[in-house]
């Protein structure tokens, strides 16, 4: 068997997966491809080993694999950020604060972009600086929005180590907090990773509805009162919604 003939057939299967078939068993592949259900079991090991495929919740089926929707996300990246920037710009200016665009990467979060805040007392990011998904808004909010199977395999790996006092370790008080986060549509962080800091975070989401990136916006926890507060999550939330309609017409396009 040839190699090119291995990665067609390999490609074929991945290929079968879309947002109509999520999820896909032996049965199904081998009929879909007229393959024998000995062959299909041996790629599928293949592309399982690879992080290609992934077991689903439901026992005997598949999904696609974080490293599929890591290159998915790599791909999105650049075109992510020129559509975020005038946003995060925008933003910048209405709250005089740092504005952040962040990613995944493999198990913790990667800052993409940032805008500076106008004060001299501000908190300040680096580009490709990584960061914990169980602290922090920009974290949560990429955590709560992955499925079960993926922020238990986050956990698994990493752990949740404490950075401050308000970091969450206990994993059925995270879990309650990303449900929160989850239906309100925005996540907050009060000194979790970088004490004496606030942020808010809002998610931005792909045509398929997956999430993509975050949108944050970073204050020193003096500048934050009850208005400030609130003006900020509408802000954040309504510019990650309208930087998710873009991304999803660009896709499309």
């Amino acid at each position: 068997m040839s190699t090119l003939t291995t990665l067609e057939k390999c490609v074929n299967i991945l290929s079968l997966f879309a947002p109509a078939t999520p999820t896909l068993n032996v049965y199904d592949i081998a009929e879909r491809l007229d393959l024998p259900k000995s062959t299909v079991y041996r790629y599928l090991s293949a592309l399982k080993h690879h992080e290609l495929l992934e077991e689903d919740t439901t026992p005997g089926y598949y999904r696609l694999g974080g490293k599929v929707i890591e290159l998915a996300r790599s791909a999105l990246v650049a075109s992510l950020e020129d559509i975020a920037r005038p946003f995060m710009e925008r933003l910048s200016r209405q709250t005089g604060e740092t504005i952040v665009l962040a990613g995944l990467r493999h198990h913790e979060g990667v800052c993409l972009e940032k805008v500076e805040g106008r004060h001299a007392l501000r908190v300040t990011h680096e580009r490709g600086a990584t960061f914990p998904l169980h602290a922090g808004a920009t974290g949560k909010v990429l955590m709560a929005h992955l499925g079960q199977v993926e922020q238990k395999a986050i956990i698994d790996d990493v752990g949740l180590p404490r950075f401050s006092e308000t970091t969450i370790t206990d994993k059925q008080q995270l879990e309650s907090r990303l449900n929160q986060i989850k239906e309100q549509g925005f996540a907050e962080s009060d000194g979790e990773t970088i004490v004496g800091s606030y942020s808010v975070a809002a998610p931005i989401f792909g045509r398929t509805g997956r999430i993509v990136a975050s949108l944050s916006v970073s204050a020193p926890r003096q500048r934050i009162d009850k208005t400030t507060r609130e003006t900020m999550i509408v802000l954040i939330v309504d510019a990650a919604h309208e930087i998710t309609g873009r991304v999803a017409a660009d896709t499309a396009a």
